[in-house]
């Protein structure tokens, strides 16, 4: 047994509640480590001294790396007392407690290091967010989307279908949008991402001005409020861009410190080495390198305090029913408390959705802060299986069980899953044009664990490259459309939508290079096989074919996928 790989911490993602009377226990040991059988030696944390009960702990998946025994257990007692019995192949057993090892435990003097659940409190239960669950959510880039026949935008330098750089102004607006949405409703989608809407004179818009002004290249405030109205009235939701780590440097406070220097009331809503601006130097902090975009302060309670009535400007007077948070792993936890506590009172319901690339452990950890983020983390593993064929099925599927485990389970149906966005290539482009290869990857998208999003114009076959290419005028006219694309993204919406497939259960296997995903629950079981190798590969359907590409007489062949329903 290698004592070094015996892995699990109490309150945390290897312990913790899944309802007011329900825990879930994790315990990690080396793959295929010479153990016979866990058990877990508990009873209420006031009684541990007195007897102790057992429960065996399935193995109940693999990374490659590390055997996952888990356990569910529904309390009597919200109070919780546990320690993992071990038993080796050879007959030897030891004990895992918090203090590690031993090969005897002492129950009558548990207290001291026990593992333990010391209570149960509601209001620390991460929960599956219900709204969230069954969307399928649409991320619109403004200005690319559609054109309204009324925009007389002075601004636009391109015609619509003209190739796009970092200064086009194309005039796709809010009218526009509301003029789709028949389209988006068709299509499937009940829940849109929209990039900044606000005063910029970019057309990203990701350069506040002015936050309480709708920027005129889209429309203004009764468009919001009639794209808004339309939205809820076709059963949507939609997140408005919350960009608040940094503005403009045509923003009035910043040219006020510009101006004025230290002498300015708004020196210290920014980051400023000395006591002047000096735009030239960019003796200020950024976002990223970018000198037009001065970081805000959020530390300073003034800063807070001003974002906090933006955000709930458009939660009361607008009912939108949440944010995508931009670069919100820079700005400090705290805020984001403050930021949920205040938006909730207004919409308890509210939704926030973090742009975290990385491990966002400690913002989606306690439930006060961030209900999701984007996950890229998932973006990545599906490049790396189905775009640049760097990992086998049996990697991809260790990758992605090493990922479930990254977070308290609830949160991951919450994810938002992604394989396009404005940020990165469009994922057509890192398929290298590969029509089956694309569906393999929006296949894997929509009966993973989560909540899928299309980035617009994926599923009609847009392409291109990364930023600006990656953010092209939507092609409205059908014949240019690849109908393959289209047709089986809109089933694998219907799919998701018709089988309530992010409210089932998860397995990820592979077997003979075949990646194998399962979602399943007393009633059914959907499984999704792909074929990333280079060979035909027998699949044999249990049950009924919900949708396939490139499956023939029980054949899988390479860059094909496969979706089945098993009745139980």
């Amino acid at each position: 047994m290698e004592i070094s790989s015996l892995k699990h911490k109490t309150d945390s993602i290897y312990s913790y509640p899944i309802s007011q009377n329900e825990i879930q226990i994790v315990f990690l040991t080396k793959k295929d480590d010479d153990i016979k059988k866990v058990e877990l030696m508990y009873n209420e944390k006031y009684k541990f001294h007195e007897e102790v009960f057992f429960l065996d702990m399935p193995k109940v998946c693999d990374d490659g790396v590390n055997d996952y025994y888990i356990l569910r257990i529904k309390l009597k007692d919200k109070r919780f007392a546990y320690v993992f019995k071990l038993t080796l192949n050879n007959g030897e057993i030891y004990y895992f407690s918090e203090s590690g090892v031993s090969n005897h435990y002492d129950i009558k003097k548990g207290y001291y290091d026990f593992f333990q659940v010391s209570y149960i409190n509601s209001i620390d239960t991460l929960k599956i967010n219900k709204i969230l669950q069954n969307r399928v959510f649409y991320q619109i880039f403004v200005d690319r989307f559609y054109k309204d026949k009324s925009n007389n935008n002075p601004r636009i330098n391109i015609s619509w279908l003209d190739k796009v750089d970092s200064n086009t102004i194309a005039g796709g607006t809010l009218k526009g949008i509301i003029e789709k949405i028949d389209y988006l409703k068709d299509l499937g989608i009940n829940g849109l991402y929209l990039t900044p809407i606000f005063k910029s004179n970019t057309n990203h818009k990701y350069d506040t001005i002015n936050y309480y002004e709708v920027s005129k290249d889209f429309g203004d405030e009764i468009d919001l409020k009639a794209l808004i109205n339309l939205i809820h009235k076709n059963d949507m939701i939609v997140l408005l861009d919350g960009v608040y780590n940094h503005v403009s440097n045509l923003f009035p406070y910043f040219k006020d410190v510009v101006k004025n220097g230290n002498n300015s009331k708004y020196y210290d809503w920014f980051f400023i080495d000395g006591d002047k601006v000096d735009e030239n130097r960019v003796n200020y902090e950024t976002f990223a390198s970018c000198c037009y975009l001065p970081r805000l302060n959020l530390n300073n309670i003034e800063v807070q305090n001003y974002i906090l009535e933006v955000a709930k400007h458009y939660v009361r007077e607008y009912q939108i029913d949440g944010y995508r948070l931009d670069v919100s792993d820079e700005i400090p936890h705290g805020f984001w408390i403050r930021f949920r506590i205040e938006l909730e009172k207004i919409n308890p319901n509210i939704i926030l959705l973090g742009e975290n690339w990385h491990n966002a452990h400690s913002f989606l950890n306690s439930g006060f802060e961030f209900d999701s983020i984007m996950n890229y983390a998932f973006t990545k593993e599906i490049l790396n299986y189905v775009a640049y064929n760097k990992i086998s099925a049996i990697e991809l599927k260790n990758n992605l069980i090493s990922h479930l485990f990254r977070y308290k389970f609830n949160i991951n149906y919450n994810l938002l899953n992604l394989v396009s966005s404005h940020d990165v290539n469009r994922f057509l482009d890192e398929c290298k044009n590969d029509v089956d290869k694309f569906l393999v990857g929006y296949s894997l998208l929509f009966i993973y664990i989560g909540v899928p999003c299309i980035y617009y114009g994926d599923e009609i076959g847009t392409d291109g490259g990364y930023d600006p290419y990656n953010r092209a005028c939507f092609n409205w006219n059908k014949d240019c459309w690849n109908l393959k694309i289209y047709e089986t993204i809109k089933k694998l919406i219907n799919i998701h939508k018709r089988e309530c497939i992010n409210e089932l259960d998860i397995l990820i296997e592979s077997k003979d290079d075949v990646f194998i995903l399962k979602r399943f629950n007393k009633n059914k079981c959907i499984t999704l096989y792909t074929n990333l190798s280079n060979k035909d590969k027998l699949i044999k359907p249990i049950d009924n074919i919900l949708l396939s590409n490139l499956y023939i007489d029980n054949i899988l062949k390479p860059s094909g996928f496969l979706i089945t329903k098993e009745a139980k």
